[in-house]
């Protein structure tokens, strides 16, 4: 780890040069819907940088697929790919829900984002459920007038109003931010409070191991953010993301979820990926099939097949006139 960031993983997303025109395969953006402990399970998306080939194999994702899982575009992945590849993936997971990972910026930046969203993404026919945005990228702490000129160049390229713009939240992630964490969690910040409501929701990019060697601030961090979040009725998507876990990956994952699910909270989407470009020999948590459990794809299909249906068997039932779990003001 770095003396300025906790070491989460590299999200910085390039700008890769225009895709030509392609056969357009069409997505619609699915109805979301406030979940609780005890409502609908979270909707499962999966992608990532190494190994995203694999997506373009239809039997890597064929039961993931059937039981509803949705895809996940990590911008350098996506640019990784030619053509004829994206038409693979596109044509599998056509009428699935779609997110997508843009970088951020102001001015001009914001400008550029917003052109490689449409001639990335829109132009090949897909609409995206939510985008997320890495503002905080860097240690980068946005301002509200800057996230709204980020957020009026994507809508002016054409992104649906029906399309969540999310912020991904990676404040706490960062040494520097350590020792003042407690004194500025989401319930505590306007301006955070103001871009999160902006924006309709929020996204937490905490990957579960790193989650559970943090201190005891971090924990309390996100789940305030998540409770205030969900208080306002807005959405939450979680990142979850290998980082260290290795072959605990989908463990690790499971016992974060449990962890939500005991605090009364869970998010609304969750974003299964790897941030990794360069993979090292005998890397375990490439997007890979969903038949190996440690891949981005194996940890997708548990989710949806096993891990999610487990804890909502196992939530309590809240009654009718049972007051809800306290919430962060």
């Amino acid at each position: 780890m770095t003396n300025s960031r906790q070491n989460c993983g590299n999200k910085s997303s390039h700008l890769p040069p225009t895709n030509n025109t392609m056969h357009k395969i069409f997505f619609s953006s699915l109805l979301l819907v406030t979940l609780t402990c005890s409502a609908k399970e979270p909707i499962v998306y999966v992608g990532g940088v190494a190994g995203i080939a694999s997506l373009t194999e239809g039997s890597a994702s064929q039961k993931f697929r059937v039981a509803g899982g949705g895809l996940y575009l990590h911008n350098n992945g996506w640019a990784s790919l030619n053509q004829a590849q994206q038409q693979q993936v596109l044509a599998h997971f056509a009428g699935h829900p779609v997110g997508i990972e843009l970088g951020y910026g102001t001015g001009h930046a914001a400008q550029a984002w917003a052109t490689r969203c449409k001639t990335g993404y829109l132009d090949l026919g897909i609409h995206p459920t939510f985008i997320t945005a890495n503002a905080f990228d860097g240690n980068n702490l946005p301002t509200v007038e800057g996230w709204q000129n980020y957020t009026a160049a994507l809508r002016q390229q054409g992104v649906p109003e029906a399309t969540l713009i999310l912020p991904t939240f990676e404040y706490a992630n960062f040494g520097p931010n350590i020792a003042t964490l407690s004194k500025n969690m989401v319930s505590q910040r306007t301006d955070f409070q103001a871009i999160i409501s902006l924006a309709g929701g929020i996204v937490l990019d905490c990957p579960p191991g790193f989650f559970f060697s943090r201190e005891e601030n971090y924990r309390a961090w996100m789940l305030d953010a998540l409770r205030w979040t969900h208080a306002k009725g807005l959405k939450c998507v979680w990142i979850t993301s290998p980082h260290a876990s290795g072959v605990k990956f989908g463990t690790d994952t499971e016992r974060c979820l449990k962890f939500f699910q005991s605090q009364g909270i869970m998010p609304d989407m969750i974003a299964v990926e790897n941030y990794t470009a360069n993979p090292p020999p005998g890397y375990v948590n490439v997007v890979g099939r969903e038949d190996i459990p440690a891949t981005a794809l194996g940890v997708g299909w548990d989710l949806v097949n096993r891990i999610l249906p487990s804890l909502k068997a196992s939530a309590p039932v809240q009654k009718k006139n049972e007051p809800k779990p306290e919430s962060s003001r």
